[in-house]
């Protein structure tokens, strides 16, 4: 009889620490759950509102094509992404810094606010194309079509735009201090209140741009044709702007 008591006693103490041991798991399962969604809840904001498609970087980077692809926000910096196809990509807020794009198609593209310093970009297409607040300093562009690209409030200081096609474009509030602009085509665009303080602008084409509020100081303008047809004279102030 003692030893059935005895029985007894140890198997409601293992019945008792088993369940204890069952609460303090459970205890244990429940605290890890709750760290983990605390971690997550302040991670979270610190990730971008919208990041690029990893499947659309990937294509561009095998295939050399990805348009109408969603790479905003990609690292893209100092990729060889010559003749590559992005028409109408969205590229915004991406790094191509130091990147070669030499002869790429990038007709309508939105590069808004992207990182372009010291991008290679000869021949470039990128006609339509938005690179609004764009950092293109010290980019070569040379040879590059942007006609009606919007370049408003874009950042060109120290790029070479030697001999571009840039017609029809709007460079309103742009910088294009100390940048290298001999044939430039502007015909028709839109430079108000833009800076192309220093800037070299030999034999460019001027012709029914507006001009009202840009900055000349400093800028070679010889041989130019101006808003009025006529070649440069010295003066700009009769168009509303200043050197």
């Amino acid at each position: 009889c003692n030893e059935r008591r005895s029985l007894k006693v140890y198997i409601d103490i293992y019945h008792s620490v088993t369940r204890s041991n069952m609460s303090i798991k459970g205890f244990f399962h429940g605290f890890l759950g709750v760290m983990i969604a605390l971690c997550m809840s302040l991670m979270l904001p610190n990730l971008p509102a919208h990041a690029f498609i990893q499947s659309d970087y990937q294509k561009l980077l095998v295939t050399n094509e990805c348009n109408k692809c969603d790479l905003s926000g990609a690292d893209l910096s100092n990729k060889d992404l010559y003749g590559s196809a992005l028409n109408g990509a969205n590229l915004s807020r991406a790094n191509l810094s130091g990147a070669l794009l030499n002869d790429a198609r990038l007709t309508g593209a939105n590069l808004d606010n992207a990182n372009l310093s010291e991008t290679v970009m000869m021949g470039t297409e990128l006609s339509g194309a938005n690179l609004s607040g764009a950092n293109l300093s010290n980019a070569d562009l040379y040879n590059s079509l942007l006609s009606k690209t919007n370049l408003t409030s874009a950042n060109l200081s120290s790029a070479d735009l030697t001999s571009a096609i840039a017609s029809d474009a709007n460079f309103s509030n742009a910088i294009v201090t100390r940048a290298k602009l001999k044939g430039i085509v502007l015909s028709r665009s839109i430079l108000s209140n833009a800076d192309f303080t220093n800037s070299s602008m030999r034999n460019s084409r001027l012709s029914s741009a507006n001009i009202q509020g840009t900055k000349f100081l400093g800028a070679d303008l010889s041989n130019s044709v101006m808003p009025d047809s006529t070649t440069y004279n010295g003066d700009v102030s009769r168009f509303g702007a200043s050197n």
